[in-house]
């Protein structure tokens, strides 16, 4: 941490400074008054004396300078932030070395040569008794000489032992270096470490950087299903702040253990800009998370269980009717069907696996079926100003095409695949059979239409004013009355 020097500490140097000044041109006055004018030692002693005190003064006085001006705003301002402190203390001690020259020179008038001479010998026995101390200090020195390293870095520090250290370099001292970690805890760190650990700066340059999380999965699913699953979910963090989408997002096949498949999931990132690493894995942990559970893939586990009859499913392919059952069960807008009336449409749905590219509807063309999304990711593009703008992104488990579907209106966006999706078709036969049967299903399905249409007003008009309870309504009785028409069932329009 930087030590802030008080504004009167400041003046001291200079205050210092004149009166050494003041004494030695009021010499004669001073020693006549405390009655030594006459004694030439008294006479040597105090000019030697006032002239050390001004060199020393002097010497301070030009340290406060050069730290203030050279250091915190000339070299700061060229570097974009903070000066490492052991530059400044280098500083400094090269100009009180010179001063100590200079008042063995000229005003002890003694040898300066005999004056460095000795000094050098102390250096060399100072240096092999504290050698791990000057190891810190010139490894701190040349790490700011080459500014691989500077003050607010984020490093990741590698030990011998595996110990592995993530932090952001607070301050940068003679001997140590003062860290911080994600958890606000001060690490000091010796200087030497830095020059003989594996240090990794994170921070610098300013680039994205890859990072990696993993997944197992079973092997009785297929893996390139699961890549699909996986690659969506990372794509569908693309809006997130400091993603980089430069760089694509791949999922490979890391190992095959006793447990299963370990899928790897590369992304790049900006690292701290705003979020940290560890923010961005739980981010992409969870997104992978809701696009298995979505799709109906568990993660592996060890199986230790022992069965004497049919294996239990673990997966769920999609592809059998129980299966498809228990995936339109997830959707909210079949929330109020029964159990017989999900397995109805179950059986007349139709499968698709569009590859990545593929438009599954255009904007303004006529329908009559709506989709649900299983697996991949989908994007949502409406036209605005002559120009298709993309305004969303359906992940697993949402679905397009209701209005469609339930009154015949035309496609209001165009969906295109942004990865190999596999979609769910349910046609207006299968629903209206189901609403012949249960004619009051026709008002439920009318709210939540009206619902789903108010919120994708909200988003488009960024806004989230709370709708008027007769508003909300005024529009499910519209759209009841347009499924009615629509569907076409006289049981229909004597329900209500």
């Amino acid at each position: 941490m930087s030590r802030r020097t008080s504004p009167v500490a400041r003046w001291i140097p200079i205050s210092l400074l004149l009166m050494c000044l003041a004494a030695a041109a009021n010499e004669s006055d001073i020693l006549a008054l405390i009655s030594l004018d006459g004694d030439v030692g008294a006479r040597i002693i105090w000019r030697r004396a006032a002239q050390t005190l001004s060199w020393l003064a002097g010497a301070a006085l030009l340290n406060q300078l050069i730290r203030r001006v050279l250091w915190d705003r000339l070299v700061a301002r060229a570097i974009g932030g903070p000066v490492p402190g052991v530059l400044k203390e280098i500083s400094a001690v090269i100009v009180y070395l010179i001063a100590l020259t200079c008042i063995v020179g000229l005003v002890y008038q003694r040898s300066v040569t005999g004056f460095l001479a000795a000094l050098g010998a102390g250096g060399i026995v100072l240096g092999f008794a504290l050698r791990d101390l000057f190891t810190d200090v010139f490894t701190g020195l040349a790490i700011n000489i080459d500014r691989t390293l500077a003050i607010g870095d984020w490093v990741r520090i590698d030990e011998g032992s595996g110990n592995v250290t993530i932090a952001r370099i607070r301050e940068m001292g003679w001997r140590c270096t003062s860290l911080v970690t994600e958890e606000q805890t001060t690490v000091i760190v010796p200087n030497g470490m830095l020059g003989r650990e594996r240090v990794v700066n994170i921070t610098q340059p300013i680039e994205p950087t890859r990072f990696e999380a993993s997944v197992t999965v079973d092997y009785s699913v297929p893996g390139d299903r699961v890549k699909r699953v996986l690659l969506a979910s990372l794509k569908a963090l693309a809006t997130e702040p400091g993603f980089d989408s430069s760089h694509p997002p791949v999922v490979l096949v890391e190992k095959a253990s006793s447990r299963g498949v370990e899928y790897l999931l590369r992304y790049w990132i900006l690292p701290w800009d705003p979020q940290s690493p560890t923010t961005w894995k739980d981010l992409v942990l969870s997104s992978a998370l809701h696009h298995l559970r979505t799709a109906g893939i568990s993660l592996a586990y060890p199986k230790t269980d022992v069965y004497h009859a049919e294996m239990p499913a673990r997966q769920i392919d999609g592809r059998s009717v129980k299966d498809e059952i228990k995936l339109l069960a997830k959707i909210n807008l079949f929330e109020p069907l029964q159990k017989d009336e999900i397995r109805h449409l179950a059986q007349s749905l139709h499968r698709h696996i569009a590859p990545a590219g593929q438009t599954l509807v255009h904007s303004g063309e006529e329908g009559e079926s709506l989709f649900v999304l299983i697996e991949g990711l989908l994007a949502v593009n409406v036209e605005r100003d002559g120009h298709m703008q993309q305004v969303a992104l359906l992940e697993p488990g949402q679905f397009f095409g209701e209005m469609s579907l339930l009154t015949g209106a035309r496609r209001s966006a165009t969906v295109i695949c942004v990865t190999e999706s596999v979609v769910y078709e349910i046609r207006k036969h299968a629903l209206q059979q189901v609403m012949e049967q249960r004619p009051e299903l026709a008002e439920h399905l009318s709210r939540i239409l009206a619902e789903r249409q108010l919120l994708t007003r909200q988003a488009l008009q960024r806004t989230d004013e709370a709708v008027a309870p007769q508003e909300f309504d005024s529009l499910a009785m519209q759209l009841l009355d347009r499924m009615r028409e629509f569907l076409g069932s006289t049981r229909l329009h004597t329900a209500h």
